[in-house]
């Protein structure tokens, strides 16, 4: 404790002696460990949030000079400036929210995957059918999975509206649900184009944007990073799984596996 309360997060308790002395020291290394993620993950934000903000403030600033000094049409160069205000807010949007979801413990409850999945194709069946996209939904029976309705709600809305985004007309998008190895599995799949093989290693990481994200417009490229960070809080795994088309499987442990 007086190691922690200098700074050094990297102290931790070796949990032993009588069962409420080790029941301490398991809770000692719980908070330790949950302070020591707050901390780096405020840090990554600060070090994220100045880098990608430069380029939206720095266009800002450049069309607010032209305005100011009649340099060609005001009302053009007013319109590309809110186009960077608008570039503007929606990176700090998605920075907030990986800021959230790498330093905030949500509380778990038993969550129905496939009931959470049929939602997810109602909210999302409006823009799917105005981007000429089929939203199909495969819900086999899977257990119910220990994790946040909200955090699962978020990771389906990225995966679904990356799809939406990056899929041409007449593509269709199966949400599935299933079991494998004992977990509940939730998948977003589309026969699309799919993803180049020298793309597929960065996917996850944060800002990474590939060669259909690049033409398809502005973007933060922090969806999949989110959702990332929200399936792991809750002890699963996320993937980019091989076949045609692009299909991403999440893996999240099933309520009867929690103690």
């Amino acid at each position: 404790a007086s190691r922690l309360g200098r700074g050094d997060l990297s102290a931790r308790t070796s949990p032993g002696g009588p069962g409420e002395l080790a029941s301490l020291g398991h809770s000692f290394n719980r908070m330790a460990e949950t302070l020591s993620a707050n901390l780096s993950a405020q840090q990554d934000f600060l070090a994220n949030a100045s880098h990608q903000l430069r380029t939206p403030l720095a266009g800002l600033k450049l069309r607010l000079e032209a305005i100011r000094l009649g340099r060609g049409s005001s009302e053009e160069e007013a319109t590309k400036a809110e186009r960077e205000v608008d570039r503007l807010g929606e990176l700090v949007e998605d920075l907030l929210m990986l800021a959230r979801t790498a330093s905030i413990e949500s509380t778990g409850s038993d969550v129905d995957l496939g009931e959470a999945v049929r939602q997810a194709a109602e909210r999302w069946a409006r823009p799917a059918a105005e981007s000429g996209v089929t939203l199909r939904v495969d819900a086999f029976e899977a257990p119910k999975v220990w994790a946040d309705a909200s955090d699962l709600a978020l990771v389906l809305d990225n995966l679904i509206e990356n799809a939406i985004r990056y899929c041409p007309a007449g593509t269709t998008i199966a949400l599935e649900t299933g079991t494998r190895d004992g977990r509940a599995l939730v998948a977003v799949a589309d026969d699309g184009p799919g993803i180049p093989p020298e793309e597929r290693p960065r996917l996850f990481e944060r800002f990474y944007r590939g060669s259909a994200g690049r033409r398809a417009g502005p973007g933060t490229g922090l969806g999949l990073a989110v959702v990332s960070e929200l399936v792991g809080r809750w002890g699963g795994d996320v993937r980019l799984a091989d076949g045609p088309g692009t299909r991403i499987e999440a893996v999240f442990r099933s309520s009867s596996t929690v103690p």
